[in-house]
């Protein structure tokens, strides 16, 4: 029997699955039935000019033709909960399958690619393209190790590999069984302090739903590999920041395993460049007090957090979301560490920018990020919080407090800001997540800790553009948005 395409692999395996014959969805899509075959078969495809309706509507069929059990199990491995969302899970399975043998078609002239091919040189658009293979859709289980001298590239294509800009990697929802490590070179003498730390805060953003590890070695210097195991693999080497030679790509079950353990003996524990952690792990161990209580403080804040919280207003919101959250530390160890927090943030040298956008949306939203825990404040208690911070900057003149306005790279303007929590002991981020509870990483590395440094120097000294310092100015906006909150309150 001859091997057919990628895309008739997958319809057939999806109408099997459905148990769905082929007359039955040439009647759905009112198709006669020698063109379904003809699919199945890989003998021909969908037409271009309709291609996406009829996808759209094999999908629609495939799910309505579902027994409960086995709609379950896609449920399960599409990593969604609703029919819509499983219609959209297939149909998007069905065109990436579709679009690759179809671009294979226009190239090759063939829609069935060999196990192997050599390319002498690829533009860095083409191997984008190619590296967003479709079995990266197969989001049940992937295993994927990536050698990538991302900060060596042009902005634009750092994106496209960082899954910022239409990642073809996964979407929303969480994916615990897509396992995802990249080796980066850290080891350039011409960093942007601020495009590349925030670049970084946001590719961790973007791959948080998945089991994502950053590692730094020069190892990735000129390189750029990807291996999904058992499945695909395409390496190169960068031959500047648009272009790549040499380049290999392979769907040899053999070949991609021999590539991906040999990245994976690249990766250990000590060239980790962020360690994940539990806001709880961080509380027991000492971590949270560590960050407050060693030196050279310095806050960026994209949300509003508990540290700025007065005592009665701390116990009403403690004993709410202790109620209806898990903590593995006791009512007394948080008002103690609740305690510390106020007296740092009372006599302490701190500087604090806060993105004017995260004063903006609580008043409006009363969204707190409660170590961790997501709690909504009402009016009453939203104008307690800002009437504190205005009475900590009037009590404290060590304490210096920026606030952002607007973004300082246009690249990220629609994404949301995560917090950065600098010491001279234990520094972390608080990314943007919906899964609070996964959303911290901590610094695990002398030169990403070097690199957001001076991230942080650079923006506090260097961009009046976007950071107010005018204490006035700031106090003002502070009370702009008490009276926008008394004023919401009286509606």
């Amino acid at each position: 029997m001859n091997e057919k395409n990628r895309f008739s692999n997958l319809l057939e395996q999806l109408m099997q699955t459905a148990d769905l014959k082929n007359y039955t969805l040439a009647q759905d899509l009112q198709y006669d039935v020698s063109y379904i075959s003809k699919w199945v078969s890989g003998k021909m495809l969908p037409a271009e000019k309709s291609a996406a309706k009829v996808l759209r509507e094999i999908s629609h069929s495939i799910v309505c033709s579902l027994n409960p059990a086995v709609k379950q199990t896609l449920y399960n491995d599409y990593r969604v909960d609703t029919e819509h969302d499983l219609e959209m899970a297939v149909y998007d399975h069905l065109s990436a399958e579709y679009n690759y043998v179809k671009g294979l078609k226009k190239s090759t002239g063939h829609d069935i690619a060999p196990k192997t091919s050599f390319f002498p040189e690829l533009t860095l658009p083409q191997f984008v393209s190619k590296m967003w293979h479709p079995v990266l859709r197969r989001v049940k289980s992937l295993d994927i190790m990536c050698a990538m001298d991302i900060l060596s590239m042009e902005h634009e294509y750092r994106l496209a590999i960082a899954g910022i800009q239409n990642s073809h990697l996964v979407n929303e929802g969480d994916y615990p069984n897509v396992h995802f490590s990249m080796l980066i070179n850290l080891d350039l003498k011409d960093l942007d302090y601020v495009y590349d730390s925030i670049f970084l805060i946001n590719m961790l953003t973007s791959f948080a739903n998945v089991d994502f590890q950053l590692y730094g070695g020069t190892q990735a210097y000129g390189k750029a590999m990807f291996v999904v195991k058992d499945a695909f693999a395409i390496s190169g080497m960068l031959l500047d920041q648009n272009h790549c030679m040499s380049v290999t790509t392979t769907e040899d079950p053999e070949i991609c395993n021999t590539l991906y353990h040999n990245l994976k003996s690249m990766f250990n524990r000590e060239s980790l460049i962020f360690r994940k952690i539990t806001m709880q792990d961080m509380l027991k161990n000492y971590n949270y007090i560590q960050s407050i209580l060693s030196t050279k403080l310095r806050w960026l804040l994209g949300h509003m957090t508990e540290h700025f919280l007065p005592d009665d207003l701390f116990d009403q919101i403690l004993m709410k979301a202790y109620s209806s959250g898990d903590w593995e530390i006791g009512i007394t160890e948080l008002q103690r560490i609740h305690s510390f927090t106020k007296g740092i943030l009372d006599e302490a040298s701190i500087q604090i920018m806060l993105y004017e956008s995260a004063l903006n949306d609580f008043a409006v939203s009363g969204e707190l990020d409660f170590y961790n825990h997501k709690v909504y404040l009402n009016f009453e208690q939203r104008l307690c919080f800002v009437q504190h911070l205005l009475s900590l900057l009037k009590k404290n003149r060590q304490l210096k407090v920026k606030l952002i306005r607007g973004k300082f790279v246009s690249d990220f303007q629609y994404i949301a800001n995560p917090c950065l929590f600098l010491s001279d002991i234990f520094s972390y981020l608080r990314l943007v997540k919906s899964n609070a509870e996964k959303n911290i990483v901590s610094f695990n590395n002398t030169m990403i800790r070097n690199l957001f440094d001076n991230f942080y120097s650079e923006i506090w000294d260097h961009h009046p553009d976007v950071v107010i310092s005018n204490p006035d100015t700031v106090m003002a906006n502070l009370r702009h948005i008490i009276q926008s909150i008394q004023f919401m309150s009286r509606m």
